[in-house]
């Protein structure tokens, strides 16, 4: 698997959260995942799907 970390833009949670839903959704469709795999992605595709207060304006 290729390193895409360097697109992220430092710093911003949301779009990291929203590139591990991504890349968690594509994996769950591969057909030759183990079942417990495939039970952790969804795990991962819930929790990234959460909303999540971030404490408001950080400046």
């Amino acid at each position: 698997m290729r390193d895409d970390t360097g697109k992220l833009k430092q710093g911003n949670f949301m779009q990291a959260l929203d590139s591990i839903r991504a890349e968690a959704e594509r994996l769950m469709a591969r057909r030759d995942l183990p079942p417990e795999a495939k039970a952790a992605l969804e795990r991962i595709v819930a929790l990234t799907r959460a909303k999540f207060d971030l404490g408001g304006d950080i400046e």
